[in-house]
């Protein structure tokens, strides 16, 4: 409000107050600088009263007084335009006007801003920068002190003025008359009130209307028995129960209905609720009945209910039911245009933060239409609806650089929001070029340390951490963590915040362990400070639960998880986007295939089908169904996805080009690995178009693209890619990031497929060292290391030691994650076979057969890649046991599986080809063998290639059973250019190459 209203009739007292502020601004000297005096205290402690008091005593020493409510920001800058008006500018467009109407007259005017208690209103901002002028600031915030020049805490009434203000209050006597026996009990319930005049007021009002001034201690003896009985069980101070109990006597009193009356109006705005609001509602009170009374229900478009709606609009938005809450507030708006006027004060109410447009209210750039727009935006970004946001969010920053300014912090405050949509969408460059410029801006125009700022700067590390610039979003995350200590204080929110930031971009650095270090502090305070089940908290609690989970503490991930769960369920809902998040992970550390499965039709109705974390959902689908076999499924799934992800988020995003990835992957063990490699090549030209060269998703791409030209056989490329790879690796995330030991180990991998194992047993022994230190013992990736340090030592022949270590994994990996885990299994299914290599057979019989019943009855399923894998190890055993029939049946069911579930040509059926062309050689049925192996041949060559070294063994192979069956001129005919192939390819010095050369000179010697 623009005029400033008078003190109660009823004031009484304070005169020491009032003459402090007399001599302050009124001391006869000609100021030289604008004077600016800070009242502050206890809400309730006269503040307000005592600056309208001394306005009305002194207003004809002022040439203009004005109020302005300064408890919301556009509070403060609607007085201000009301400011402009009033005072006769012409063509006031914003709020501003009236701030430089202020500025530009010298005279001795006085602004009383009043209720300025929240901290984070800029509102120096909002003072007159000039040398004249008078301004009294009332606020509960003490930190204000440092923008006045003088400022005074209000302490207690003095006792006689406590006693006087709970008399004018509870005995109206024109005449003055009082007792002497009513002046001693007012002057023991005014000490029992501690001279606190809001509680004095209560206290007085009660008296009066109940005239129970002797009976009035008693009554309040009970209520405080009440209180204490039910109340808190944190201690409050004396005001507060105070305030407290006279208030809660007075409620006591009031009947429903003039309850129900003071309720509707705590939704309003103090000032001014017009008589018209209620008369309208007692026109409408004649036309509705209701069963739960006549005239109770006041009808869908009454004014109070509107308010309800606006109300529970607001609770959906919080609850996270984004999609009911926009329905609502769209609904209502255009209710309250039709039923209360487009420009009735409580129509502009209720559209406040629910984002709808107020053109025709106030102007298409009204500042409040603006920031209302805003906050469509921001609902529209919730909803996954980003670039409808994008469009609206564009056209918002260019209109508010018009009309407020390019650097009002409205505009400011856009376009942040802008640059977060941006980031959303993946445009992740773009939005780190807005926030640099943003962030000097706000430096510049509000201070280094002002919370703007200090979010501005928290959303630039979080784009640099995006766009894979980890180290640099660290450096800005330990300094800004530093300030926001400093500046708001260690318990903080804002500060909480910003430490789970930092802890996730150290996990993104492989700084695993100081990132659990530092989660584990900040749950601690985050429970002690908001509250156990605090939505912040619970999202600490799965940060934590990630982190264990990184670290291969899964059983702990697991525990918090699930206990998560049921927390988030409770506090926030079982549809909730953060409930849904925490299932996802529960999901992820499981690999439960039901949960997913449940999660996502979850997510489709709650979120929506193209909702970007519904997608999420998908894609975690399609990745369990293919760690579970059930690859064909997770293709469909994946194809689909790709193609939703192209139409919603755009060809080139992110998430889009992550899609692909795992489409690629699914492609590759499906054995359709041309088509991988097609799909690869092209993803890392867009992955460094996109998101540059050394992203992290770029070397993940590059990893991938690696691995796939190996399992086509073309080694050197595979094995080029992978040095430089790993260059690249060390330089940008350093030598010991995780990422970086998993490329060691790769290219490790790469080695011994091209015969360099003793290269490929020196990085694997450095390389579990490391891991070791880095990770732990018995972390996930160490014992993976482990298990492919044994494989190498096995190759070698240096066997007992691979033994030694694969019995001492087996126990560490029984122990750390359980019997019957697929790593178990497999760590067992490798024990086994190098138990066959040292020729004690009948124990790793004993061993498979025992591992294949537990995978088939629980763990894996019969159908699972791993168990057909075990069925063929033991296989393979019973022939070595010379136990050939028995070998022989096993192989032909699996190969009528495999053929089933991946088809003829897959290379894992082509693997179950050839070993059963082999047991048929043991078994003497040679033509049988034969007809097998050229056919297979012939497909291997189409399939993979005539130069991949399976194509080459299947060759050799071939060339053996003719050797059998007498016809050594045609093995001779097939083993020739296959030396020289294998020589070109694999080169001279490779196991297999020259393994072909000792089987030519064999045949040559028969030959001859």
């Amino acid at each position: 409000m623009a005029h400033c209203p008078t003190s109660t009739h009823t004031f009484t007292g304070r005169e020491e107050v009032l003459t402090i502020l007399e001599e302050f601004f009124l001391s006869g000297h000609a100021p030289e600088r604008m004077k600016t005096f800070l009242l502050h205290g206890l809400g309730g402690a006269g503040k307000t009263q005592i600056a309208l008091e001394f306005t009305r005593r002194f207003k004809q020493r002022f040439t203009a007084i004005f109020l302005i409510t300064a408890d919301q920001e556009y509070s403060i800058q609607g007085s201000y335009f009301d400011i402009a008006k009033t005072s006769g500018v012409q063509d006031a467009q914003s709020w501003e006007a009236g701030l430089h109407w202020l500025h530009s007259h010298e005279e001795d005017w006085l602004i009383v801003i009043d209720n300025a208690d929240d901290p984070k209103i800029p509102l120096s901002r909002y003072l007159p920068s000039c040398d004249h002028g008078n301004v009294i600031i009332t606020s509960r915030n003490p930190d204000l002190r440092d923008i006045a020049n003088q400022y005074l805490e209000l302490s207690d009434m003095l006792p006689e003025e406590g006693i006087q203000l709970l008399i004018k209050h509870a005995i109206k006597d024109l005449n003055n008359n009082k007792s002497d026996q009513e002046q001693k009990v007012a002057a023991k319930i005014a000490e029992e009130l501690y001279y606190f005049p809001l509680a004095l007021v209560h206290a007085g009002a009660y008296i009066n209307r109940q005239q129970c001034l002797f009976e009035y201690l008693d009554r309040l003896g009970h209520q405080r028995e009440q209180l204490f009985s039910k109340g808190p069980q944190q201690p409050k101070d004396k005001y507060y129960y105070s305030v407290y109990e006279t208030w809660n006597l007075s409620w006591g009193q009031l009947s429903p209905d003039s309850r129900m009356f003071l309720e509707l109006c705590a939704h309003l705005h103090y000032e001014h609720i017009p008589h018209s609001l209620f008369e309208r509602g007692v026109k409408n009170l004649s036309m509705v009945e209701s069963p739960l009374g006549p005239k109770r229900v006041v009808g869908v478009e009454h004014p109070d209910t509107l308010t309800r709606t606006h109300n529970l609009a607001v609770t959906l938005r919080i609850l996270g039911r984004t999609n009911e809450a926009l329905e609502l507030a769209q609904s209502l708006v255009e209710t309250s245009k039709r039923v209360l006027g487009v420009e009735h004060p409580d129509t502009l109410s209720m559209t406040q933060n629910l984002a709808v447009i107020l053109g025709r209210v106030l102007g298409e750039e009204h500042p409040q239409t603006l920031n209302t727009t805003r906050n469509l935006a921001v609902i529209l970004r919730v909803l996954g609806r980003t670039n409808e946001a994008l469009e609206i969010e564009q056209s918002l920053v260019e209109t508010s650089k018009r009309v407020l300014g390019g650097e009002h912090l409205h505009t400011l405050n856009i376009t942040q929001n802008l640059a977060v949509t941006l980031r959303v969408l993946g445009r992740t460059n773009q939005a780190l070029e807005l926030e640099q410029s943003l962030l000097e801006t706000l430096k510049r125009v509000l201070g280094g340390e002002h919370l703007d700022t200090l979010n501005a700067t928290q959303n630039l590390a979080i784009t640099l951490r995006v766009l894979g610039k980890t180290n640099e979003a660290l450096e800005l995350e330990h300094s800004l963590l530093e300030t926001s200590k400093r500046v708001l204080g260690e318990e903080h929110p804002d500060t909480l915040s910003r430490t789970q930031n930092l802890a996730v971009t150290l996990g993104e650095l492989g700084k695993t362990n100081e990132a659990l270090e530092l989660e584990q502090s900040l749950l601690e305070t985050s429970q002690k400070v908001l509250g156990e089940e605090h939505p912040h908290t619970l999202i600490r609690i799965r940060n934590l639960a990630m982190t264990l989970r990184i670290l291969g503490r899964t059983n702990e991930a697991l525990e918090l998880e699930q206990s998560l769960l049921k927390t988030s369920q409770k506090v926030v809902g079982k549809e909730h986007p953060d409930t849904l998040n925490t299932t996802r992970n529960l999901a992820v550390t499981l690999r439960a295939l039901e949960l997913v499965q449940s999660l996502l039709e979850t997510s489709r109705r709650v979120l929506g089908e193209e909702h970007p974390d519904t997608l999420n959902t998908t894609r975690n689908l399609a990745v369990t169904l293919r760690v579970l076999g059930r690859t064909n499924e997770a293709l469909e799934l994946v194809q689909s996805l790709l193609e939703t992800s192209r139409r919603v988020l755009g060809e080139e995003h992110p998430d889009t080009l992550n899609t692909t990835q795992n489409l690629a992957v699914t492609l590759r063990v499906l054995g359709r690995t041309n088509e991988a490699l097609e799909l690869e090549q092209s993803l890392l030209e867009t992955s460094k178009r996109v998101l540059g060269g050394v992203h992290p998703d770029t070397l993940n791409t590059t990893q991938n693209l690696a691995i796939t030209l190996r399992v086509l056989g073309k080694t050197n490329e595979a094995l080029e890619l992978e040095h430089s790879l790993l260059e690249t690796s060390k330089r940008v995330l350093g030598e010991e990031h995780p990422d970086t030991l998993s490329r060691t180990q790769n290219l490790a991998v790469t080695l011994k497929v091209l015969g360099r194992t003793n290269q490929a047993l020196e990085i694997e022994q450095s390389l579990l060292e490391t891991s070791k230190r880095d990770l732990g013992e018995e972390h996930p990736h160490t014992l993976d290391r482990t298990q492919n340090l044994a494989i190498t030592l096995r190759v070698l022949g240096k066997t007992n030691e691979a033994l030694e270590l694969e019995h001492s994994l087996l126990e560490t990996s029984k122990r750390v994650l359980g019997e019957e885990h697929p790593d178990t299994l497999t760590r067992t299914q490798n024990l086994a076979v190098t138990l066959k290599v040292l020729g004690r057979t009948n124990q790793a019989l004993e061993i498979e057969q025992s591992l294949l019943e537990t995978s088939k009855r629980q763990v894996l399923g019969n159908d699972h890649r791993d168990t057909l894998g075990q069925i063929q190890n033991l296989a393979i055993t019973f022939r070595n046991l010379g136990r050939f029939d028995e070998a022989l049946q096993l192989q032909q069911s699996m190969l009528q599986k495999a053929t089933r579930i991946w088809g003829p040509e897959h290379p894992s059926t082509l693997i179950k080809i050839q070993s059963l062309a082999i047991t048929l050689r043991k078994l003497g049925k040679f033509n049988d063998a034969l007809e097998i192996q050229q056919t297979l041949v012939v497909v291997s060559e189409r399939v993979i290639g005539s130069d991949h070294p399976f194509t080459f063994r299947r060759i050799q192979n071939l060339s053996t059973t003719l050797a059998y069956l007498g016809r050594k001129n045609e093995s001779l005919e097939l083993m020739n250019p296959l030396v020289d192939k294998s020589v070109q390819v694999l080169g001279e010095t490779h196991p297999d190459t020259l393994y072909y050369i000792k089987s030519l000179r064999l045949l040559e010697s028969f030959s001859n």
